[in-house]
């Protein structure tokens, strides 16, 4: 799958897909189309950063987002197979969304449908300028009251055509559906994803019926728990090992390692901050430098390390001891660890029943 859809994203990206959809894969006999995926791009958080970032980060966002649309499909089709929405549980949700939004929709145009008088508008410009927050603000009050005054009118007219017994909310969306406000749309998204929400809890349950499934696996995966030791560390880059052992002696007779960095390391970091590099966490350094920090006591200064960036001199300054945390302290993160595990075999054993296929990159052979 990734290399297809690797293949399909480059060629997304090269040669950009007219206005008319295309379909992009088939999922069983479902399509994912190219408008499904620019319109989850343009919902998605970084949405506004989009345009400014190169071909090739745009199509690894892009890759990310269709694998997303591919298996919320897979997950889609199996839980409209297993006929998850015809549960009384599920529809009175389904009901109950429905409704809720009814009424805002209803009540949002009955407030946008409030229109301030041109003369009004006119002396508070007169009155307020150049101040057009004041304005805004006077804008603002009008239409609170007024709106306020014609939900009150509303709910009055409503209750005499369709009787006192009906809640205010059953009244709004009565009133609702009598101006044609549409919410179908809205509604079916939220059936889709209420019905794969349905069918990821139904396979939580039946993947961990017990806590001891959780326990036995933080058991197997103790490094879910552990908390590497971390170094608060300063250092000093030269290009020589001569001017590197040269600074380890001064060091050694009172120099100050990050006073000797701002002068001399060729690191920009360590420039710009006098060689106080922060803290660097066990197991996300250069091995070379790991290895020497390790075994390194606080405030003394390293031998000169040679990497490919230099010749390092390093020195911890504090230090954070590593830690084990419990089961207890970290179960939802064994939980989130164990479910990342379980699901991508489960979405291939889907593939089984609802296949793939990667219609452009197919177009293109």
């Amino acid at each position: 799958m990734k290399k297809r859809l690797r293949r399909v994203l480059i060629l997304t990206v090269l040669f950009p897909l007219p206005l008319v959809a295309q379909v992009l894969v088939m999922v069983g006999e479902k399509a994912v189309t190219s408008g499904q995926l620019e319109k989850a791009l343009r919902s998605a958080p970084f949405a506004s950063q989009f345009p400014t970032l190169d071909e090739v980060e745009q199509a690894r966002l892009r890759g990310d987002m269709l694998e997303r649309l591919v298996n919320f499909e897979l997950l889609l089709q199996e839980a409209e197979r297993l006929r998850l929405d015809q549960s009384p549980g599920f529809q009175q949700e389904l009901t109950q969304f429905e409704s809720g939004l009814l009424v805002q929709r209803y009540l949002q145009k009955m407030r946008e449908g409030i229109e301030v008088p041109e003369e009004l508008q006119r002396q508070w410009e007169e009155k307020f300028s150049p101040d057009l927050d004041a304005v805004a603000a006077a804008r603002s009050l009008y239409i609170a009251r007024h709106y306020e005054q014609a939900k009150t009118t509303t709910l009055a007219r409503l209750k005499d055509v369709y009787g006192q017994d009906l809640s205010d909310e059953a009244l709004w969306v009565r009133g609702a559906r009598d101006e044609g406000v549409k919410v179908d749309g809205q509604v079916d998204g939220y059936r889709r994803e209420l019905m794969v929400q349905r069918l990821l809890d139904q396979k939580v349950r039946e993947w961990i019926p017990t806590d001891r499934v959780l326990r036995d696996y933080y058991q197997s995966h103790p490094e879910i728990g552990r908390v590497p030791e971390r170094w608060h560390v300063g250092q000093i880059v030269v290009e020589s090992r001569e001017l590197a052992e040269s600074l380890r002696k001064g060091i050694l007779n009172g120099e100050s390692l990050f006073k000797l960095a701002a002068e001399y390391t060729v690191d920009p970091y360590g420039r710009d901050h006098a060689g106080d590099m922060g803290w660097l966490k066990a197991g996300e350094g250069m091995p070379q430098l790991e290895k020497a920090l390790s075994a390194l006591p606080d405030n003394q200064v390293s031998e000169v390390i040679e990497t490919p960036k230099g010749f390092h001199l390093v020195m911890i300054v504090d230090r954070r001891p590593g830690d084990q945390k419990s089961f207890a302290a970290i179960k939802d993160r064994v939980r989130r660890a164990f479910l990342a595990e379980r699901l991508p075999p489960y979405l291939k054993s889907l593939q089984q029943r609802y296949p793939l296929k990667w219609e452009l990159a197919r177009r293109s052979d």
